[in-house]
């Protein structure tokens, strides 16, 4: 008999994640079962179920090691915290996975996705099958040449760490050489491989060929000594193009690799230091030194962002921009570098410093469309860490704020009919849905028509897996708002229903007598008296300074 109490008593406090799908829960925060299928963790706090929750999961913790309490007492959430507004892991703060993670548990725990990267990027879809290959052996000279035309058009004025000169100088006598790998093959097969991801929007053969090529060299130098200049720039184009085609978690390795070698290298250095155990390269443009470090600085910090995981900080690094030369724009890109830095979630933050923030980053002109997404980016996730922390956003700020997100959006349609299939093109539309979504005012769902066409178009372009993956679940929480939407339409009606026998005709006033002492607030006069049924914004009522005052509550 004891046991089966105990048994019941267990069923009593499962969360919702097992009570869902049926799996056994030991009541804890988190429970064994979530913790294993990295499943939120959550009660419903307004069933009759949980009543007992709090004596069980003291009588459970009781058993635990006081650092195992500790740590628990730490990740859970607050009693008066609900399901729907369970705050992110602080590594998570910045992640836009987190963010429409936490968008699909609140509008459906039952139906939500499991925890995902979408729209990372464009997911390029390679051949299967490959032997690595010198380039000689891969392309014709011909090929390359168009390669690393394509590259410096497209590519180069936002990623300018290479020297134009310098490369053109290699490609003219690369194929006068023996066909064996030469140790500069690793930055021409990067160039050629960026050149065929911005010129064609099916992978052919041998874009693989190039990509393996360079990456079985790479990784194959980078253990045998001191990295060179030649490498790092080999492994940044890698890093380049896997930003572009490859998982989260890919890129993210990718990136921390290149930054110890870049500190191995000792290129992060300013020049005029002096350090005993690094001799940096001899030789080496200035320009293009900083440019090298502070474009895998900031890639590793974004990946890092989006992932929730730790980004690599390197001592002493030297790598502000130097004023770009006309037509190059990668100073306009990595000027967002230590803003981006700012928003690390170990470094407190509040509400007053993030909206500032965002007004300064929203205030920046960037006068190209990969630039603009990059700086919608940083937007993106000010938004999301002012909301995780619960603050508004100021109503002129919010209105400047959609125009930055439906210029982005003619960014992103301009960049995937140019075949520019940048990062963002993807996955800044993915997010700007899921925070329309999250607004939910008529001023942003006027905007989303805009950005779902923007991601169908995206995702008719390239046709990968990833793209329909990403619109498929845009839709799915489209339809999850759309039947909350719907649900609150019908208790709204039920309760008109079933209180007022004579419904008004849409030709017919609305007026109410209200309290004589409103101050003066002669605009609240205007929103309370309004003709027929025509809808008024309820937040400017309700989030006065003084609504007791205006309802004539306060003498």
């Amino acid at each position: 008999m004891p046991n089966s109490s105990k048994r019941q008593r267990h069923a009593r406090v499962a969360c919702e994640p097992c009570r869902n799908r049926k799996r056994k829960c030991n009541g804890r925060q988190p429970c064994a079962t979530c913790s294993e299928y990295d499943y939120t963790c959550y009660y419903d706090v307004g069933s009759r179920k949980k009543r007992n929750r709090n004596h069980v999961i003291k009588e459970t913790a009781s058993t635990q090691a006081p650092q195992t309490r500790q740590e628990t007492s730490k990740h859970s959430p607050s009693p008066a915290c609900s399901s729907e507004t369970l705050p992110a892991h602080p590594m998570e703060s910045n992640s836009g996975a987190a963010f429409v993670r936490e968008l699909a548990l609140k509008l459906d725990p039952l139906n939500a996705p499991e925890p995902k990267v979408f729209a990372w990027n464009i997911g390029r879809q390679m051949p299967s099958n490959f032997v690595p290959l010198p380039i000689v052996n891969i392309i014709s000279e011909t090929e390359m040449r168009t390669l690393a035309h394509v590259y410096f058009q497209k590519v180069h004025p936002y990623y300018g760490f290479l020297d134009h000169e310098t490369v053109y100088k290699e490609l003219d006598h690369r194929w006068l050489l023996s066909s064996a790998f030469e140790p500069y093959d690793v930055v021409l097969c990067g160039v050629a491989a960026m050149g065929y991801l911005f010129s064609h929007r099916r992978a052919v053969a041998a874009e693989l060929h190039l990509v393996e090529s360079a990456r079985s060299a790479l990784e194959q130098s980078s253990t045998s000594g001191l990295p060179s200049l030649t490498m790092i720039m080999g492994w940044t184009l890698r890093l380049a193009y896997l930003r572009h085609t490859a998982s989260p978690h890919g890129a993210w390795m990718a990136s921390c690799s290149l930054l110890h070698l870049i500190e191995a290298s000792g290129i992060h250095l300013d020049p005029s230091s002096r350090p005993v155990l690094i001799r940096p390269p001899r030789n080496i443009d200035e320009g293009i030194r900083r440019r090298l470090v502070g474009f895998a600085q900031y890639l590793n910090t974004w990946i890092s962002f989006d992932l929730g995981r730790s980004r690599v900080i390197i001592a002493d690094a030297s790598y502000m921009t130097l004023t770009s030369p006309e037509g190059s724009y990668t100073a306009e890109m990595l000027n967002l570098l230590p803003q981006s830095e700012n928003l690390d979630p170990h470094r407190a933050a509040d509400p007053t410093q993030l909206t500032t923030m965002l007004n300064d980053i929203i205030e920046r002109v960037h006068t190209q469309a990969p630039s603009v997404l990059s700086q919608c980016n940083i937007v993106l996730c000010l938004f999301r860490r002012l909301r995780a922390i619960h603050s508004s956003i100021p109503s002129d700020l919010m209105c400047r704020l959609l125009q930055l997100i439906a210029k982005s959006l003619a960014c992103s349609r301009d960049l995937a009919n140019a075949n520019c299939p940048w990062a963002y093109v993807a996955n800044v539309p993915f997010q700007i849905i899921c925070l329309l979504l999250a607004v939910d005012n008529r001023e942003s769902l006027s905007i989303l028509g805009d950005a779902v066409r923007t991601l169908k178009l995206v995702t008719d372009i390239y046709d990968t897996d990833t793209m329909k993956e990403a619109y498929r679940t845009a839709g799915m929480l489209i339809r999850l708002q759309q039947k909350r939407k719907n649900s609150e339409a019908k208790h709204l009606s039920d309760v008109l229903e079933s209180n007022f026998t004579c419904p008004m005709g849409p030709e017919q006033e609305l007026t109410v007598d209200w309290p004589q002492k409103v101050g003066s607030l002669g605009s609240l006069r205007d929103i309370m008296v309004t003709p027929s049924f025509e809808p008024f914004d309820f937040n400017e009522l309700l989030n006065l300074d003084n609504p007791g005052f205006a309802l004539g509550l306060v003498p």
